[in-house]
C-alpha cells in the first residue's frame, strides 16, 4: 500500500498546488475511456489520465519517480478537501478570479478557433508574398570604405588613391573605423544596413569605383569603393507560408471584429476627467509663495 511522505505533503500543498491548473488540462486533453481509477482519498478518485498528465510535468524537469508523483496527488487531493471546507469559493475575491479565469479560457479558445477558422487561399497568400519581397532588399553589396573626421581629410584621400595608391592600405593606415585594419572591408551587405547616406551613395556606383566626393554620416567622413554587386537571395514562398497564413489571419480577425462592433449596441459610461486650470494670478501668488520659502531655507 503507498504512504504518503511528510516531505511530500508539505511540497504538494506549496508548490503542486499551484500546477493543477495544467496537469488538469493535460488530463483532459489525454483522458480516454479506458481511464482507471489509481488511488482514492476519502472516497474521491484520482484518474490515472491526471497522474499522467502530472508525469509529463515532471519529465520536462528531469523527474521520473511514478510513486513520488502518486504521494504527492494524494497529498493534494487531501489539502483540496480540506480547503473545500472553507468558505474560500463564497468569497467574493474568488469569486472574481473564477470569473475572470473562465472569461480568459473562454476568450483564449474561441479567438484560437475563430482565427483557424478563416479560408486563407492561395492567391492571398502570393498577393502577401509579393508585397513582403517588394519591400526587401534586391540587391547586395560588397564595399571597402575609409573613414576620417574632416571633409579635408576625405578629399585628399580621394585625391591619393586616384593618382594610384592602394585602397585597403589606405584603409589600413588612415581609417579611424574599426573595418580599418582589415582594409576596410565591410564584406557582403543590404543597403537598409547602412546609414541612408552611406548607403545611396553606394547604390549610385559602378562596381571598382571609388567615391568622387566625401561622403557624409553622424559618424565623420567615408571614401567608399565598391567591390561588386549581386541580386540579393529572397525567401521562397513557401518558407514565408506559415508566416503569412498567421499575418492574413489576424488582418481578417481585426476585420471581423470591427465587423461586430459596428453591429454592437456600445454605450460609453465613463465620466470624463475634469480639466484643472490655474488662473493666472494663482500662479503668480504660488510662485512669489515659493520663492519665499526658498529664501526663508537659506537664511
Amino acid at each position: 500500500m503507498l504512504t504518503i511522505k511528510k516531505s511530500l505533503l508539505v511540497t504538494s500543498i506549496l508548490g503542486l498546488s499551484l500546477s493543477m491548473a495544467g496537469i488538469f488540462s493535460v488530463q483532459a486533453e489525454e483522458k480516454t475511456d479506458t481511464d482507471v481509477v489509481i488511488a482514492t482519498v476519502n472516497g474521491d478518485k484520482i484518474m490515472k489520465s491526471t497522474l499522467d498528465g502530472y508525469m509529463a510535468m515532471l519529465k520536462k524537469s528531469g523527474k521520473d519517480d511514478r510513486e513520488a508523483a502518486v504521494s504527492d496527488l494524494v497529498a493534494t487531493e487531501i489539502a483540496l478537501q480540506e480547503a473545500k471546507k472553507t468558505d474560500i469559493l463564497e468569497r467574493p475575491e474568488t469569486k472574481k478570479a473564477i470569473s475572470d479565469y473562465t472569461r480568459n479560457i473562454l476568450l483564449k479558445t474561441w479567438t484560437k478557433e475563430k482565427v483557424e477558422s478563416f479560408d486563407i487561399k492561395d492567391e492571398e497568400i502570393k498577393a502577401a508574398y509579393d508585397e513582403r519581397v517588394t519591400k526587401l532588399a534586391s540587391k547586395e553589396f560588397n564595399a571597402r570604405h575609409i573613414l576620417v573626421k574632416t571633409e579635408d581629410e576625405a578629399k585628399a584621400i580621394i585625391k591619393e588613391i586616384a593618382d594610384g595608391a592602394d585602397f585597403a592600405k589606405v584603409a589600413k593606415e588612415k581609417s579611424t573605423g574599426p573595418s580599418g585594419s582589415n582594409g576596410g572591408s565591410l564584406g557582403w551587405f543590404k543597403a537598409q544596413t547602412m546609414v541612408p547616406a552611406f548607403a545611396n551613395a553606394v547604390k549610385e556606383m559602378a562596381k571598382g569605383e571609388v567615391s568622387k566626393e566625401p561622403v557624409k554620416t553622424q559618424f565623420g567622413y567615408h571614401v567608399i569603393k565598391l567591390e561588386d554587386s549581386r541580386d540579393a537571395k529572397l525567401p521562397t514562398l513557401e518558407s514565408l507560408k506559415p508566416q503569412l497564413t498567421r499575418v492574413i489571419s489576424q488582418k481578417k480577425m481585426l476585420a471581423y471584429m470591427e465587423d461586430l462592433k459596428k453591429g454592437a449596441d456600445i454605450k460609453i459610461t465613463l465620466p470624463e476627467e475634469k480639466k484643472v486650470e490655474i488662473k493666472v494670478e494663482e500662479k503668480a501668488e504660488k510662485k512669489v509663495e515659493e520663492k519665499k520659502k526658498e529664501k526663508e531655507k537659506a537664511e
